[in-house]
């Protein structure tokens, strides 16, 4: 057996990462932009909601005819970029897609050509021909590159997200185009990383000018075919397509999701008043029932990825605020909340003050043809009609196009220009689907149970509106408008999309993104995001460096140490999303409070589906959480994990502070982060206060809070970094697997294997792993092999192992032998070789 165990056997060494995956499979493969793919696109991943952009100038596909303003999330249909992901790294998106459009109605021009059709685009239509009596009368915003301005670094643009400043608590995304129609269009959208408090991360707003040349290219060929055109009518347009229980944890890409089965899909328009008495007005889309009007027992809504039985109950949509009078200012900090808003054609205000918010803008679930601009104007304006789907009538070409006889004189003619307002007398104009009132599946939250006694007035209600069960013959869409441009004339259309636990978790979260909007973003500002280095030690502990940046604030009070462990099973109906909103609260290590936990849907009682035996209704910590607080750091306690006063207190060259976390567990994966607090009095939404604000966890384990190729939970994917290349690693925010870091020199002496027996499973043996078995060699030096044979002196696998990263010094063995064949239980020896060092060791396997 001896000289077996000296025989030197040349095979392919494996240098596993941290999640036992082949650097074959990390292969950077991604081209050197932000999404791979996808140049000039941007992801916003700061806040707790998380969206991706795409726009017109780089969005010429067929899906959206080369016409959608903006693609929102998964732009190739495989979900490789995130659309309304919440909390943030939570690996689940509602949407197929969501998508925005701007459609114009003209009386006193013709837009030809007709059609613009190439190889790629066939059917690239930018207006329409199909109605009778009004051809090319109506026509979309449309984008190629010869269009009149295309390629002008001025209005022809896209910047990669970015933060404010140092803080890196205002992350901003940014493009221009100029269009076939002669209106130029500017995009900003601003996401906030903190606090995670009053639910001021829980949305993403999105501002865009809208700017008339006056220059029409509608052939989009370099030359203008008119100048000096005022736009008549113009309509934005926001529409989603919902997908409702999609995942695509590992591979960051479709193939791992639940599909749509079997949880129904509801898509809504909210109505019921808010604390204000003003209605809600926002759109949603939310998890039901399998079946529609379950009966007792059966009424399991709130599974958004229902194989998992994860109750989430998340809720995602969006709300327009306001369309204002002139561009996004150059200050990227500020929104146009000052300017003054634009009036519809009609001499409304765009969404309605008050009791009227809502009634100027409309909202319907029906199949709109991107390719057909008057079916998508007249759809986008449909609250000013008789009956432009009020009656579920989903076919523009039987509504009743008469004017509203809520708002408008009564009349029969129907021309949008020659409509009479009342001036005085005048109701909601309800033409469109919003108002319908009706509801087709009574699996949804409507407060009954529990309004009055856990929530405020105003939250959790949901008795008016509208709700639709939603498939692929349909989307849910919102719309403002018409408005006239003059030429040179400016407008500024500012919608938020929002997300939170359920109904009454978004509804704060469109109550935030109103009140960020009215304060000009102008939000309450914590200390600075601590720059953060997790490392592994060899005492199989982990420590966490970070810097002072935070300290600058003159109210910082001190840090918070946070800690997710993959190993625990946790419970979705005890914790789970139900800490989201809150848990920063807790200053005290411990469980946590029951206070800070949202409740359950009470109408929620199908609990015969959750199995803890099968993990049904369980979840293990992740990237996203749930985070358990493992120490507050005041302000006074700071100099016991100072380098400059502890000299014991040694720490990497840009960090200021260390501090030592010995209750891990070697092989096993966990997230860290680091927050920082400041004490004062801030305001909030809605009337909220609090003494305490802190950032929140975009640090966690290192990562850089922007977006990097893939998700931080992809690790699977071809773009997620490997862990050898410790900055990438770092940035993405990797799992922290807890390895020994490297041994000093060839020093083979500590090398160990764990768990040893293994026994059927290692804890550490987690779906954040590609093999389901794994034994685990730590301490090892750089370079070293490792062969394993058995009793009888047959070697079974030789694994060579190299790493320039000092943070990892363990690997693991999937337990397979060089020939593919899993092994079988008995006694194993290894032999661990370095330079002129060798280590015998053994292990044994009971299957």
């Amino acid at each position: 057996m001896k000289s077996t165990l000296r025989r030197d056997i040349a095979v392919i060494g494996l240098i596993l990462l941290m999640t036992a995956l082949p650097v074959s499979v990390f292969a950077q493969t991604a081209k050197s932009d932000k999404v791979p793919s996808y140049p000039g696109a941007g992801v916003l991943q700061a806040g707790d909601i998380w969206e991706s952009f795409r726009p017109l100038n780089y969005t010429v596909t067929p899906a959206t005819r080369g016409v959608a303003i903006l693609s929102i999330g998964n732009f190739d249909r495989q979900w490789s970029t995130p659309g309304s992901h919440w909390p943030n790294a939570y690996p689940w998106s509602p949407y197929w897609g969501k998508w925005m459009f701007a459609s114009v109605h003209d009386t006193s021009s013709t837009f030809n050509p007709e059609k613009i059709g190439t190889a790629a685009n066939p059917s690239y239509y930018t207006n329409d021909v199909s109605t009778a009596g009004e051809p090319s009368k109506y026509a979309q915003i449309a984008y190629l590159p010869k269009v009149v301005g295309g390629g002008d670094p001025l209005r022809d643009y896209t910047i990669d997200p970015y933060f404010t400043d140092a803080t890196r608590q205002h992350a901003i995304y940014e493009a221009a185009f100029p269009t076939n129609l002669g209106i130029d269009v500017k995009f900003r959208a601003h996401s906030f990383a903190a606090p995670n408090w009053g639910n001021l991360n829980d949305f993403v707003m999105v501002e865009i000018t809208y700017k008339n040349t006056g220059v029409l290219d509608m052939d989009m060929n370099g030359i203008p075919e008119q100048t000096g055109h005022k736009i008549m009518a113009l309509s934005p347009y926001v529409g989603s397509q919902s997908h409702m229980s999609t995942s695509n944890y590992r591979t960051g890409l479709r193939g791992a999701n639940g599909g749509m089965v079997p949880m129904g899909r509801q898509t809504a328009y909210i109505a019921d008043p808010d604390p204000t008495g003003a209605p809600w007005d926002f759109v949603t889309v939310f998890p039901s029932s399998t079946t529609k009007n379950p009966v007792a027992g059966k009424r399991d809504f709130g599974f958004n990825y229902y194989p998992g039985k994860e109750y989430t109950d998340v809720w995602a949509g969006w709300v327009i605020i306001d369309v204002k009078q002139g561009a996004i200012p150059k200050d990227v900090t500020k929104s146009v909340a000052d300017l003054a808003s634009k009036k519809t054609i009609f001499g409304t205000h765009p969404v309605g003050l008050g009791a009227e918010r809502g009634w100027y803008t409309s909202a319907h679930a029906t199949k709109v043809g991107y390719g057909a601009p008057r079916q998508l104007f007249l759809t986008s304006i449909g609250q000013w009609f008789k009956d432009a789907g009020r009656s579920l009538q989903n076919n523009p070409n039987n509504y009743d196009l008469e004017p509203n006889p809520n708002f408008f004189k009564a009349d029969t003619i129907k021309d949008i220009f020659k409509f009479v307002p009342k001036g005085t007398g005048y109701t909601v104009p309800n033409g469109d689907q919003k108002y319908s009132g009706v509801f087709d599946n009574s699996s949804f939250e409507d407060g009954s149970a529990d309004a009055s006694t856990k929530y405020p007035t105003g939250y959790g209600v949901f008795s008016k509106g509208a709700m639709h069960s939603e498939d692929y013959n349909g989307e849910m869409y919102s719309s403002a408008g018409p408005f006239a441009l003059d030429v040179n004339e400016e407008v500024t259309f500012v919608m938020a999309f929002v997300a939170g636990f359920r109904l009454e978790g978004i509804q704060r979260a469109v109550e935030a993104a109103r009140w960020a909007f009215s304060k000009n973003l102008a939000i309450p500002k914590t200390p600075a995001l601590p720059k953060l280095l997790v490392k592994n030690t060899l005492n199989k502990s982990t420590t966490l460096e970070w810097d002072k940046e935070a300290e600058k604030d003159a109210q910082f009070a001190g840090y918070k140490i946070w800690r997710a462990a993959q190993y625990k099973k946790k419970s979705w109906m005890d914790e789970g999303m139900r800490l989201v909103d809150r848990y920063q609260e807790q200053d005290v290590p411990g469980p946590v409070p029951s206070s800070l936990k949202k409740p359950v849907n009470p109408k929620f009682d199908a609990f015969g589906l959750i199995n803890a035996t099968t993990l049904q209704g369980r979840y293990q910590p992740d990237t996203w959480g749930t985070y358990d607080l493992v120490k507050t750091i005041p302000k006074s306690e700071l100099a016991a994990i100072t380098a400059t006063t502890n000299p014991g207190t040694t720490t990497t060259t840009g960090y200021a502070y260390k501090y030592e976390d010995k209750d891990v567990v070697l092989g096993f994966s966990y997230w860290y982060y680091v927050s920082a607090y400041k004490d004062g009095q801030f305001e909030g939404p809605g009337g909220q206060t609090t003494t305490r604000i802190e950032t929140h966890n975009t640090n966690r384990n290192g990562a850089s809070a922007l977006w990097n190729l893939t998700y931080p939970y992809a690790f699977a994917n071809v773009n997620y970094p490997l862990a050898t290349n410790a900055a990438a690693y770092q940035a993405m925010g990797g799992v922290q697997v807890v390895n020994s870091a490297l041994a000093v020199g060839n020093v083979v002496a500590d090398v160990g294997v764990r768990p040893n027996p293994y026994k059927r499973a290692a804890l550490h043996d987690n779906r954040s792993q590609v093999y389901d078995h794994k034994l685990l060699f730590y301490n090892l030096p750089s370079p070293c092999k490792i062969t394993i044979v058995d009793v009888a002196g047959q070697v079974i696998d030789e694994i060579n192992f190299s790493s320039a990263n000092q943070n990892v010094g363990s690997t693991f063995w999937d337990m397979f032998s060089k020939d593919g064949i899993e092994v079988a239980s008995g006694l194993y020896i290894y032999v661990v070789e370095s330079g002129t060092q060798k280590k015998v060791g053994h292990f044994a396997i009971l299957r």
